[in-house]
């Protein structure tokens, strides 16, 4: 009967205890909750969580002065691509480092006794979906910090020898883009007719 307790005790104390601190705590947090209310206060993250950031984010951006776009390593929002590659990268190398670590279970790597396992999968499996969302990321258009896109422009074509040459003046600041096709301003509309 002794024999048996100890790892009863050990169950309960390693899976149960967790489990029974958690309920506890969201009890106590909700019968705080109706106090407030009963109080007339109005409880923290009343609006919910995510709601209540995305209309205080709108807020501060109607109010504010337009800023800098976020840079690579501050915070982002949670969906913008570049957020998605950072954690992508931070999960890839972690993934890497559990890998390397845990591949010399199986002996030296590189020598004859060595052998793989089951248990390579817990640096291969991270590792792979840091990968995914690197790649996921990309696809999205993030790009890489310190990196800028490449935009090549190409020059408009030369006339050939002998045309006319075109009249000098003020070009539109659209004209002065190269590779860019012109086109036609419109001509302000003719006023309607004044009825008296």
């Amino acid at each position: 009967m002794e024999d048996t307790l100890i790892p009863l005790f050990a169950i309960f104390f390693i899976f149960g205890a967790p489990v029974v601190a958690f309920v506890v705590t969201r009890v106590l947090k909700h019968r705080e909750r109706l106090e407030m209310i009963r109080h007339g206060m109005i409880p923290p993250g009343a609006s919910g969580g995510r709601a209540y950031r995305e209309w205080a984010q709108q807020q501060q951006a109607w109010s504010a002065p337009p800023q800098q776009p976020a840079s690579w390593s501050n915070g982002e929002d949670d969906g913008s691509p570049e957020r998605a590659l950072h954690k992508g990268i931070r999960t890839a190398f972690i993934g890497f480092a559990l890998l390397i670590g845990l591949s010399f279970i199986g002996g030296t790597p590189g020598s004859p006794d060595f052998h793989g396992g089951p248990w390579l999968l817990g640096g291969l499996i991270p590792m792979f979906v840091g990968v995914a969302q690197i790649i996921i990321a990309v696809l999205s258009g993030a790009q890489f910090p310190g990196v800028r896109p490449q935009v090549t422009y190409t020059p408009p074509p030369q006339p050939p020898p002998g045309a006319p040459q075109p009249p000098p003046g003020p070009s539109a600041p659209w004209q002065q883009q190269p590779g860019r096709p012109p086109f036609e301003e419109l001509s302000k509309p003719v006023p309607p007719p004044d009825r008296r």
